[in-house]
């Protein structure tokens, strides 16, 4: 039993090696090698579901989280787990059951800006404004300069037309502090968008756009540009 405790180890710490260095195909390669030796091991299936999340596997890495969940004895952080269950189901667009997730997390620990973020997010992609708006403003609770939650906040107003100078100060400030995130640069372009500035809207969404060309997101939002421009 000690040699078989001592050969997963030493593959954990060989498998967590490879993802700190980004090689998730040697990092799956040993961790399937220990779950042949340990199945229902913890760290082993956590770690799994770690690794296919990296290689943008969801469905698989949510299996992996979920047997982590079922298990009776997880020596896991079940938090972390919820939140990478919440993670999966976002990439695979199934918000209300990330928001379950995120909620349990929250009722244990309502001020992790993590799950706040998260669920603000699945909130938006289900059409929810309000509540997502209402759930980034709890983050401002707890760290009231939390950059990708003003961002998402600026846009929000933005988008529900909610006081669209307050909306283009705060997008302003972020694109201040990192000129060089086009997320960032697509909020602020939208909110000129929004305002009827057209040229300086033009001027951050193509900026974006060159910086991300396949983002549907920013493309919709030059695709409004363009029939306000025609009108």
């Amino acid at each position: 039993m000690d040699d078989l405790n001592s050969s997963i180890q030493s593959i954990l710490k060989s498998a967590a090696g490879n993802l700190i260095s980004s090689d998730y195909n040697s990092a799956l390669e040993e961790l399937k090698k220990a779950e042949v030796k340990d199945k229902d091991n913890p760290e082993i299936l956590y770690n799994l579901g770690i690794t296919y999340t990296r290689l943008g596997l969801f469905k698989t890495a949510l299996d992996y989280f979920n047997r982590v969940v079922s298990l009776e004895i997880r020596f896991i952080d079940i938090q972390h787990v919820k939140k990478n269950l919440a993670f999966c189901l976002i990439h695979m667009e199934r918000y209300d059951e990330a928001i379950q997730y995120l909620d349990s997390v929250l009722q244990d620990f309502p001020s992790d800006i993590q799950a706040l973020n998260m669920k603000g997010y699945s909130l938006e992609k289900s059409g929810k404004i309000n509540d997502s708006l209402r759930t980034y403003s709890e983050v401002f609770k707890y760290d009231k300069t939390n950059i990708n939650t003003l961002n998402s906040t600026a846009y929000l107003m933005a988008k529900q037309g909610i006081n669209l100078d307050k909306a283009l100060e705060i997008a302003a400030y972020i694109y201040r502090r990192d000129r060089n995130n086009p997320a960032y640069r697509d909020t602020l372009g939208y909110i000129y968008l929004k305002s009827g500035n057209y040229d300086l809207a033009e001027k951050h969404l193509n900026a974006a756009l060159n910086e991300l060309p396949f983002n549907t997101e920013i493309a919709e939002h030059m695709k409004e540009l363009r029939s306000k421009k025609d009108i």
